[in-house]
């Protein structure tokens, strides 16, 4: 019986320090131009992802990243996103293949204030207890909801409406303070200047 619990406790912790990740992806070698900062909210693509969804709401989201106008040495858009195994890193928006996605632009200021937090975050591991334990701050890791709503402005954070307690924010909270509804495509916010 401890040999089990010793087995199955030990398996955990590695499984956990598998998930966070090394925050390695790809170095951004330019800025796109033309471009504002954007929040990209991923419809469901999976089972995990359908599971996400419908536990948060199911507000038709389950994963949410940032494009804050990189490129990678061959111009190709790079989002920054916390993924486990990977942590918060840049990763090619090619990764992300066809899912289904809306992107919600930013006005000018505060798209770049949350571009100068997700940058400074790069690196932190991932958190696997995360998606199911809330928590506050980067200690320890996070997931991806926890990093987008962390580092929105106050302005655009205070719009995200509550979610219950005792589970951490989801993409979909985010999703449906700053507006974003499955299948509109892209959005601008409104009552803001670009």
């Amino acid at each position: 019986m401890w040999l089990g619990a010793t087995i199955g406790a030990t398996a955990t912790v590695v499984g956990l320090t598998l998930a966070r990740g090394s925050g390695v992806g790809v170095a951004a070698a330019a800025v796109r131009p033309r471009c504002g900062v954007s929040v990209v909210f991923f419809e469901p693509d999976g089972l995990e992802a359908r599971i996400i969804d419908a536990a948060t709401g199911g507000h038709g989201f389950s994963h949410v990243a940032v494009d804050g106008c990189e490129a990678d040495e061959d111009g190709r858009p790079l989002y920054i996103d916390c993924r486990p195994g990977l942590g918060v890193a840049r990763l090619p928006a090619a990764d992300y293949g066809d899912r289904p996605r809306v992107r919600v632009w930013l006005p000018r200021c505060e798209g770049r204030e949350l571009y100068g937090c997700i940058r400074g975050r790069l690196g932190q591991p991932y958190d696997a207890l995360g998606l199911v334990v809330p928590k506050s701050g980067p200690v320890g890791g996070m997931i991806c909801s926890q990093l987008v709503y962390e580092c929105l402005p106050a302005s655009l954070r205070a719009a995200v409406p509550a979610w219950p307690k005792g589970r951490p924010v989801a993409p979909n909270d985010i999703a449906r303070g700053l507006g974003a509804r499955p299948g509109a495509g892209d959005i601008t916010m409104e009552g803001r200047t670009t």
